[in-house]
Order: structure tokens, then sequence, then C-alpha cells
């Protein structure tokens, strides 16, 4: 017998334990699904941006640095 997988049943979206969690919806676009998450999951705070700044960095400052 096969077993259900564990996101069978789930909503798009639902609180447990004071997290939200966002799943893709089949038939559902990745732009949508990204969309939808980001949404759902409010604005950054300073250290997440500081976070994200890091490690996006070689990337962002690339182009900078080719243009030189």
């Amino acid at each position: 017998m096969e077993r259900p997988h564990p996101l069978d049943g789930k909503p798009a979206q639902w609180v447990e334990g004071g997290v939200t969690w966002t799943r893709q919806m089949p038939g559902e676009s990745v732009e949508d699904f990204v969309r939808r998450c980001a949404k759902a999951r409010g604005p950054l705070t300073d250290r997440e941006k500081v976070i994200l700044r890091d490690i996006f960095a070689p990337t962002l400052d690339q182009p900078a640095a080719d243009a030189a």
C-alpha cells in the first residue's frame, strides 16, 4: 500500500506552531508561488536584509566590476 504524501490534504497555506507554511499547489507557476510566499511572509527585517546582501553581494557587485 502506498503511503500518502505528508502534504496531501494540506491547503496552500497554513499556520503550524506559530510558523506560516506555504506550498506550491499543483498547476501553480513558480512565479505565482514565489509571489504568494512573499506576500504571506511580510517585509524583511534589517538583519535579514544584511544577510541577503552578504549572500548576493558577489552577484550584485559583478555588473559594476564589469562596467569599470
